[in-house]
């Protein structure tokens, strides 16, 4: 008996270490991305309230910068968005799409550079790469401001991080940029936490933080 449960101990432990660490699916199995693709197929409210859990909205300061919605896509998360986009798509496609086009985390953060009713404000200063005049204001880039993500406790560090203005256009009217969005993705296997959180520090002093239920997300 002794020797029996010795065995049956290391066949456990072998199994533990074999399965996967993330809170949330990953790698994506075919059955996985099967569910994400009929998922995005659906085009119905239930995509919205799915997506709900994936994306915070704050709620304003009383002056200053705007962080505004910040998301986390896990890869199944991307797969059932993906699907959605595509105009011929098969669930065979997604099963070989979900073990390869999603090995990474995809954060969104939105920012405005005033509060709502405030905004949009005055365009000045030089132009940016889209061509559009910036505004000489504070936090008008969107290098300005730090984003950082925690598994956990533990920093982790993005494998790509990148960003672009936002813009509120109206007919014959032009179009005024009001904010900036920044996108980082990181390796979806470094979160091995229940949950993950992102920092977001804006050059007017602020510092906002948002968690995530990892093991609440698919």
């Amino acid at each position: 008996m002794p020797i029996s449960r010795s065995i049956l101990a290391a066949l456990v432990a072998v199994f533990v270490a074999a399965a996967p660490l993330s809170a949330f699916q990953y790698p994506l199995s075919e059955t996985a991305s099967r569910s994400a693709y009929f998922l995005g197929q659906r085009h119905d409210e239930t995509v919205g309230e799915f997506f709900a859990s994936y994306s915070k909205h704050l709620p304003p300061p009383k002056s200053g910068l705007y962080v505004s919605d910040i998301s986390f896509l896990t890869p199944f998360a991307q797969l059932v968005e993906y699907s959605g986009h595509q105009g011929i798509y098969s669930a065979q496609q997604a099963e070989v799409d979900g073990a390869k086009k999603f090995p990474n985390v995809k954060i969104a953060v939105y920012i405005y550079f005033n509060n709502p009713g405030v905004f949009p404000i005055a365009l000045k200063s030089s132009s940016d790469s889209t061509g559009a005049t910036l505004p000489a204001d504070i936090g008008s880039s969107w290098r300005e401001y730090t984003v950082r993500v925690f598994d956990g406790e533990e920093l982790r560090e993005p494998a790509t991080i990148s960003g672009q203005s936002q813009f509120r256009c109206v007919n014959h009217g032009g179009c005024t940029r009001v904010g900036v969005a920044i996108y980082l993705s990181l390796p979806a296997e470094v979160f091995i936490s229940d949950s993950a959180s992102v920092q977001v520090a804006t050059p007017d002093d602020q510092l906002v933080t948002v968690s995530f239920k990892l093991n609440a997300l698919r």
